[in-house]
């Protein structure tokens, strides 16, 4: 068939067994997987989203009114709920397809990244190791959560290990920076890390 808009490139994604399962089970009637990909994707790239500080903004001014918004706030909750979710569903598909055709390239950056991920315990302060108890048996995602919370509220604890943050840092694309990052936790013996907060994945070293 002729180059043009009929022509298609298959990629292939790899999940678990149960991460397609809850993806089959947040279909609609009409909806395929490759349709719920392609969509969110679509969407991600061209910035589709409505902000989550512009959803909670909306909220707040909505209570001080004296209008009856309750059906507008359970669809804005809604709404909330599957954009974290489709966001959450993103996330894992680049998470895995790294490993997938990196090049020298990503090596690289992922080498240049690792000096700049959070580190534990180096980069925690006393006090923090002291409240939290150190990461002890914790499960790593679990203990990044916790940081990246805790940080919100503590000056002396800056736990940023976005995508985002670190390229700015380091002024690379931060689709690559993602890619390498993706790449330093799945086919490195680095003991890196990642979880998900509020919709976006933040990478430490334990």
């Amino acid at each position: 068939m002729p180059d043009g808009a009929h022509r298609k490139v298959k990629l292939n994604v790899r999940v678990t067994p149960n991460k397609k399962e809850e993806w089959q089970n947040a279909l609609d009637d009409d909806e395929t997987l490759s349709s719920l990909v392609r969509r969110s994707v679509d969407k991600e790239i061209n910035d589709e989203y409505v902000p989550k500080q512009a959803l909670e903004d909306f909220t707040g001014n909505a209570d001080e009114g004296s209008a009856n918004l309750s059906p507008i706030l359970d669809q804005l909750d809604g709404l909330q709920s599957s954009l974290t979710s489709v966001e959450h569903k993103i996330d894992t598909i680049s998470t895995t397809q790294a490993g997938e055709g990196e090049d020298t390239d990503i090596e690289e950056l992922a080498m240049d990244l690792l000096p700049h991920l959070p580190t534990y315990p180096n980069d925690i302060p006393e006090h923090a190791l002291k409240a939290t108890g150190g990461i002890g048996d914790k499960d790593p995602q679990e203990y990044i959560s916790g940081m990246v919370e805790i940080s919100r509220e503590d000056s002396q604890l800056t736990i940023n290990g976005s995508a985002q943050s670190l390229s700015s840092k380091l002024k690379d694309p931060t689709h690559l920076v993602r890619e390498a990052l993706c790449y330093l936790e799945n086919n490195t013996t680095e003991n890196v890390h990642s979880a998900l907060v509020d919709g976006k994945r933040h990478w430490m070293r334990l």
